[in-house]
């Protein structure tokens, strides 16, 4: 019988409600379970209204909406009542206030048109007087933006004030936008030393295995070419500035970036095989960052180009090879080895993301398989190496998936039919061989983050979800087949599921695509999962999907080409959920 009174859930929704107990019309016919309750109106409003919000504390969704956010957690009320727990997330970096920005903002210009004042003639000077003694190449063979710069000498530290009156009058720097919800940083540097210690910190995510003594003369901003050459100097202050931008979600150093730029075009000139590739990559790097997709295509093909030409190779012959120091390479082979081995890693995760033909044909793979052999030590313990080697074993067991697949549209007798025992004497090395690596990655990662590395395990986390995302798929193929199998690859999914939840927002600037391609492997198991009570039992799919969904967003802010991965983890989300959904009520 209807009644007079309204539900909670429709008074939130503004849905008329029938009024019906135990639950109304409305809520039971609603696509995921509410909790119907009837209380009336003057009850909800007769307690004392709270302390107002501060700025910035109500979650993404209701700040983007302009609703009212009591701020809860691990989810607001409003969120609640529509039913959208899992987009109810929170902005951890608000802390500031619109009036700090703005003073903030405001000291910096002050700042800076003082510097313009007091130094506007000295520079005029200076680069008359640098026409003749300028120790830098010169800037004739630059594009046309390219500003006349102040003399420099091998010894001279950039400072920032000093940086900006050498871009003065000579390029329109575009306005620098800030976002005025996430400024958590209390300063602004007023020099280079911040930004090459951000690229210090993230060398290994970067792919660069520097030596101690090349990391130190980079950190002090050497440029004198004797330890390092000053090209790694100008890209540390260029990739640096924007990962210290990133970080904090504030963007006011568009002209320090085009000055580093400048002067890192200029020092390419004179630079070795090795380093040119580095940089490039590095560049390229940079450019997807900014989501120049085209410049940064560039990069990685002149990258590849240069290796080609002056025929790189892992130190894997018998010139390089020194059997009594097996486990002592040399910091130039250990370079050399990165180098080769994260170019191999951009070029065959671009062609698995991007989809487009790989650059580097398969004899790499046997330099770099050999790398093992003979140096087992670099290959257990360089980030570099494990990430790559990480991606040819999810190449390999995407590839087995493949060929499992045509056999199952083809062929018939189960696993005796024709063609799969020789697939089956492919696949036990191939599972064998990743199940090793991931417990290698495991025991380094346990080691960075016990010992406080936390960008050296952050890295090291991404080699283990894709090493993982290999093994729960190979795993799967035979699930069928094999109950063990598939018990065994859903222990690994939710082992991916619990790695994915340790990364923190700032984790996911360094990342890549190439996770959300794992996630989406892991995703289309778990919809085979869901549906099958048996299966599904003591686990809460629907929570790991959450998320892996939450991770694939935060990842698709920061990296492009995240869409396709995206849609798949959302379509399988939303199975899952009507599953979870129709299982609870049958409990009722």
């Amino acid at each position: 019988m209807a009644g007079s009174q309204t539900c909670s859930a429709c008074r939130g929704r503004k849905v008329r409600c029938d009024g019906i107990l135990p639950v109304c019309g409305p809520c039971s016919k609603a696509r995921r379970p509410v909790d119907c309750e009837y209380t009336t109106a003057s009850s909800i409003s007769a307690g004392p209204k709270g302390e107002y919000l501060k700025k910035g504390a109500a979650c993404v969704p209701c700040r983007r909406k302009k609703k009212k956010c009591d701020a809860r957690r691990p989810f607001c009320s409003t969120c609640k009542v529509a039913g959208k727990e899992k987009d109810c997330t929170y902005d951890e970096n608000v802390e500031r206030t619109l009036t700090e920005a703005l003073f903030m903002r405001t000291h910096e210009l002050e700042q800076r048109l003082a510097v313009y004042e007091n130094h506007i003639s000295a520079l005029r000077v200076s680069q008359v007087i640098g026409q003749h003694d300028q120790p830098l190449a010169s800037t004739s063979q630059l594009p046309n933006l390219m500003p006349q710069l102040a003399p420099t000498n091998a010894g001279h530290i950039y400072n920032l004030p000093q940086a900006v009156v050498s871009m003065f009058n000579h390029i329109a720097a575009p306005s620098p936008t800030v976002d005025l919800h996430s400024i958590s940083t209390p300063a602004i540097p007023q020099g280079l030393e911040e930004f090459r210690s951000v690229f210090a910190e993230h060398t290994r995510q970067c792919g660069c295995t520097l030596s101690a003594e090349k990391l130190q003369a980079i950190l002090v901003g050497d440029i004198s070419g004797t330890i390092v050459h000053p090209s790694f100097t100008y890209v540390a202050q260029l990739l640096g500035c924007l990962l210290w931008q990133v970080q904090r979600h504030i963007f006011v150093f568009p002209h320090t970036e085009f000055e580093q730029l400048q002067l890192l075009w200029v020092a390419l000139e004179d630079a070795d095989p090795v380093t040119e590739v580095q940089i490039r990559y590095l560049l390229a790097i940079y450019f997807l960052l900014k989501k120049q997709m085209e410049e940064g295509e560039e990069q990685l093909s002149t990258a590849v180009r240069v290796a080609l030409h002056h025929r790189l190779a892992f130190p894997v012959g018998p010139q390089d090879f020194d059997t009594l120091s097996m486990h002592n390479a040399t910091p130039m082979q250990i370079e050399l080895i990165s180098t080769l081995s994260h170019l191999m890693y951009l070029d065959r995760c671009s062609s698995l993301v991007f989809r487009v033909p790989t650059r580097l044909d398969h004899t790499w793979d046997e330099g770099f398989k050999a790398v093992a052999l003979f140096y087992p030590y670099v290959a257990k313990t360089n980030v570099v190496y494990m990430r790559a080697r990480s991606l040819l074993l999810l190449v390999r067991a995407r590839a087995a998936a493949h060929e499992w697949a045509e056999f199952a549209a083809t062929a018939h007798g189960g696993v005796f039919a024709p063609g799969r025992p020789a697939w089956f004497e492919r696949y036990w090395p191939l599972l064998e061989e990743v199940s090793a690596h991931a417990t290698a990655v495991e025991a380094e990662m346990l080691r960075a983050t016990f010992y406080g590395d936390h960008a050296h395990g952050v890295a090291l986390k991404f080699s283990l979800v894709v090493a993982l995302a290999s093994k729960a798929e190979l795993h799967w193929l035979v699930r069928r087949d094999h109950p063990e199998s598939m018990q065994r690859s859903l222990d690994t999914v939710m082992e991916i599921v619990g790695i994915t939840r340790t990364f923190k927002d700032n984790d996911f600037i360094l990342l890549d695509p190439l996770l959300g391609v794992c996630w989406s492997m892991v995703a289309k198991i778990v919809v085979h999962v869901a549906n099958r009570p048996t299966l599904a039992a003591g686990m809460s799919w629907s929570a790991a999907l959450e998320t892996i969904d939450l991770s694939a967003r935060k990842l698709g802010y920061e990296m492009p080409f995240m869409e396709e991965s995206l849609k798949v983890i959302s379509d399988v989300l939303r199975v899952v959920e009507v599953a979870d959904a129709s299982a609870m009520r049958d409990g009722r």
